[in-house]
């Protein structure tokens, strides 16, 4: 009999650890229930929001220092751990999505319907499900589907975030360069237009306007 007992504390054991030890994360879902709020052992917290920034230096200075944001290394665990564990205390914490974004894409990470961290749009997802007006957080998943090949849902994003801040001259550049790729000069020009009367430093997007109009001469 006590054999019988230690053999089957033994398969229990082993089943509470494949259970823990089991991936967790919806993709599916993203870890949103609507109707409630996000929950996190510590926070989350909304970047925008100036009551909660007392509380962001703790995670930041321990999980996404510049060898992290950089995609070097992690500090605390691996890279990607680093960047989730930003990324679901601070949802909306912009670089940190930025980060996580480009080291999806640069890996070319492929996850599971149930895996060990979430896909870049879930990321994306529960930061504008914590706060739907960040306009910021909008134009960098816009981004992030313009460079893995989904324009038309990108422009959807950039068209919200603009009605948001509609003088944002990043988020008109980025409109203009992504209507470029859409062949939509009129509506590049106009975006551009806007971008460039607010002050945006770079100049790409003129430069690509006036190939396409040279081209067309």
């Amino acid at each position: 009999m006590p054999l019988l007992r230690i053999a089957l504390f033994i398969v229990t054991l082993s089943a509470c650890f494949q259970l823990f030890a089991s991936p967790n994360r919806n993709n599916q879902n993203c870890g949103i229930e609507p109707g409630q709020p996000l929950s996190n052992a510590y926070g989350p917290w909304d970047f925008t929001n100036p009551a909660h920034r007392p509380n962001l230096p703790i995670v930041i200075n321990a999980h996404f220092t510049s060898s992290v944001e950089n995609l070097i290394s992690g500090n605390r665990g691996s890279l990607i751990a680093d960047l989730d564990y930003t990324l679901r205390a601070i949802p909306n914490y912009h670089r940190a999505l930025a980060a996580m974004a480009k080291y999806q894409r640069k890996n070319k990470l492929d996850f599971k319907l149930l895996d060990e961290f979430y896909t870049a749009e879930c990321y994306f997802k529960r930061a504008l499900y914590m706060q739907p007006e960040d306009a910021v957080s909008m134009m960098l998943y816009a981004s992030h589907l313009q460079l893995t090949g989904h324009l038309d849902d990108a422009e959807k994003q950039y068209l919200h975030a603009i009605k948001l801040q509609p003088d944002n001259s990043e988020i008109h550049y980025n409109l203009g360069l992504l209507y470029i790729k859409k062949n939509d000069i009129d509506k590049a020009s106009k975006h551009a237009d806007i971008a460039y009367k607010n002050n945006y430093p770079l100049s790409g997007l003129r430069n690509l306007l006036k190939q396409k109009s040279a081209n067309r001469e």
